[in-house]
């Protein structure tokens, strides 16, 4: 199945890494396309109706993790961005809502029967009806953002 997720990350190249990274064996799922927003303009509407109602602000901040003697521990705080992707998985809806990093959820095929819905309209009963949609989104907000970002020369190594 093909989802639209929002990631909050440290930074964009960690998406791949996250998304692709093994569970039991196999991975998680694949990304498709980073950055979403640009292709899509009703999705587009429905993250500027979220955020502007501060559901999915653009940062916040989080903590990087380090191991140091196989405890992962905070290394310094940093701002957390927030990267519409699209994935194709085998897990389930409710195994992505469970992940940290995963603030906000919506179906691919959902996402395509909505925008059908709307093709015919324009200017402000476009950008209602894409609110009236990011009211029905399912977001989660963490209480506090902490991840071990993938090994980089930003980042001390795992």
């Amino acid at each position: 199945m093909r989802l639209f997720i929002a990631l909050r990350l440290f930074n964009e190249s960690h998406a791949k890494a996250g998304i692709e990274s093994p569970l039991k064996g196999k991975p998680r799922g694949k990304l498709i396309d980073l950055n979403i927003t640009r292709f899509h303009p009703a999705l587009r509407n429905i993250n500027e109706y979220l955020r502007d109602h501060g559901f999915l602000p653009e940062t916040r901040q989080g903590f990087v993790l380090y191991k140091d003697g196989g405890k992962k521990t905070e290394e310094t705080q940093e701002n957390c961005r927030l990267y519409w992707c699209e994935i194709e998985t085998d897990l389930s809806i409710d195994y992505w809502q469970s992940v940290q990093e995963v603030e906000a959820i919506i179906p691919r095929e959902e996402f395509n029967k909505f925008v059908l819905s709307i093709r015919y309209k324009s200017g402000a009963a476009y950008i209602s009806a894409c609110e009236e949609y990011a009211k029905s989104v399912w977001v989660h907000t963490p209480q506090i953002l902490r991840y071990q970002p993938p090994v980089s020369r930003k980042y001390r190594a795992a």
